[in-house]
């Protein structure tokens, strides 16, 4: 239990808990204290993960654990007890880099889904919606490398592709369809036109037009709150559908910028879904194979990436060769011999390299500090974990001058470098080739009032540099 006389700490230690996988409670006391409480399982693991520096409290933590017989039944949910409406103050927030923060605990950030219901389901209105439209274009278009517009791509593109291989098994499935004549036997044009809504489903305005759709995709409560007055089905027409019936409303191959999408499968992954499909299960004609689609199959498969992965894993699993290909990724490298960045590769091996480098550790290089009393003057000193990308020196200056505020003593920074001579350069410019720079080691120093910068011997900095880590992805005819 942590107990304070700030409400402000007692807040903020309960949001910094939740990064452990901590649920704490936080109450307020009649002598005007705030206490924090953990029990049970996050009990469990403040003191596997964090513990207690007092010898005392941490007794005392692992004598009730070891008192416990089991651990209480944990619940990151919480029931919504009232609403209130009112017009309060909005905000606008755009952050520069990741396009996402942190508030109240919560990582804020468009989604899939909010461009969805915000223009799909117009939940803006007619008054709203070029508003939304303008800010969502910005957005999506803002200058350099945009994590938001990336991982809407790449949500799409999975949706897409999980829809394309439940129709492509069910095709498969069909007399006379196989692998190797797909693109023959299949008339894409009257596949799409089979996979297109329902009118019905497309334009919901009024119950009469649920009557003739299949049980499993109207919502009967709603439809009934909609015939007592309680529901606006011309406003909401999403309100009287089911899960199965918004994911057919809204099936991503039916929509015209995804109509070539089926048509683009490749062999390859065409041959790769025969292997796991058996004899039993065919279909007499191309219309009962389509029939039987699962329009929910995309959803689903969504849901469960969102739980089982990260921004790092989700990229690794899902950014292949024709999602590149089909949204104009490229990687660039400075070329020291031209002064100037120049487009390297459009392998997706090299793109997600280059990817997985900005998302790890968030982008920002990993510093650690390695000595609060370096040479026994009380002075800080701090290591760059090098991973084959040099520290931009002139930020790491910035950084050390605002570490020197918070130390109060001079600051050090030890890291490698990638250094070349004007000799080098010019050497490769007339040999038409990129030069090759030597990574040494250096120590930057900044005392208060200027900086100090030592060469070091390999030796002493060797231990900084990963071994195995090449985030390179000029080919060897680079700029030839």
């Amino acid at each position: 239990m942590l107990s304070t006389k700030s409400e402000e700490l007692s807040q903020q230690v309960q949001l910094l808990l939740t990064n452990f996988g901590i649920l704490s409670r936080w109450r307020e006391q009649t002598d005007g204290c705030y206490h924090v409480h953990l029990t049970g399982e996050s009990a469990q693991i403040f003191a596997d993960e964090i513990g207690f520096a007092y010898v005392k409290k941490s007794e005392r933590l692992h004598t009730y654990l070891d008192d416990l017989a089991w651990f209480e039944t944990e619940t990151w949910t919480d029931k919504v007890v009232e609403l209130e409406e009112g017009t309060e103050d909005v905000y606008d927030i755009s952050v520069e880099e990741t396009h996402r923060y942190a508030a109240a605990g919560l990582v804020n950030h468009n989604s899939k889904w909010e461009s969805l219901m915000m223009g799909e389901e117009a939940f803006a209105g007619v008054d709203e919606f070029l508003d939304y439209a303008d800010h969502q274009a910005r957005v999506l278009n803002s200058p350099g490398f945009n994590p938001y517009k990336l991982g809407k791509q790449l949500w799409e593109y999975l949706e897409n592709t999980a829809n394309r291989r439940e129709v492509a098994e069910k095709l498969l499935r069909v007399e006379g369809i196989t692998w190797r004549n797909f693109h023959d036997a299949v008339d894409f044009d009257a596949v799409q036109e089979h996979l297109e809504p329902p009118e019905a489903v497309d334009s919901v305005t009024s119950v009469e037009d649920l009557s003739d759709l299949p049980d499993a995709w109207v919502d009967h409560t709603a439809v009934q709150r909609a015939r007592e007055g309680e529901t606006d089905l011309e406003r909401y027409p999403w309100e009287a559908l089911t899960f199965e019936g918004l994911a057919v409303r809204h099936y991503s191959l039916a929509k015209p910028q995804n109509h070539g999408f089926l048509r683009a499968i490749g062999r390859d992954e065409l041959e790769q879904i025969s292997r796991y499909l058996f004899e039993t299960d065919r279909y007499e004609s191309v219309e009962e194979a389509l029939d039987d689609v699962d329009r929910t199959v995309a959803w689903e498969r969504m849901f469960s990436v969102r739980e089982s992965h990260n921004d790092v894993t989700f990229v690794d699993e899902f950014l292949t060769q024709e999602f590149v290909d089909a949204n104009d990724y490229f990687t660039y490298e400075y070329s020291y011999s031209t002064g100037q960045y120049h487009a390297a590769s459009v392998d997706a091996a090299d793109v997600k390299k280059k990817l997985l480098l900005r998302f790890t550790n968030l982008g920002k290089p990993t510093v650690v500090v390695a000595d609060g009393n370096f040479r026994n003057r009380n002075e800080l000193l701090l290591e760059h974990r090098y991973n084959g990308v040099a520290l931009d020196v002139a930020q790491a200056r910035k950084t050390l001058e605002r570490v020197f505020d918070l130390w109060g003593r001079p600051v050090n920074l030890t890291t490698i470098v990638k250094d070349l001579d004007e000799r080098e350069i010019e050497l490769a410019q007339r040999q038409n080739r990129e030069p090759e720079p030597e990574e040494k080691g250096v120590r930057i120093r900044y005392d208060g009032e200027e900086f100090e910068r030592e060469e070091l011997d390999w030796a002493d900095v060797e231990h900084l540099s990963a071994d195995g880590v090449d985030y390179d992805t000029k080919p060897e005819d680079w700029l030839a």
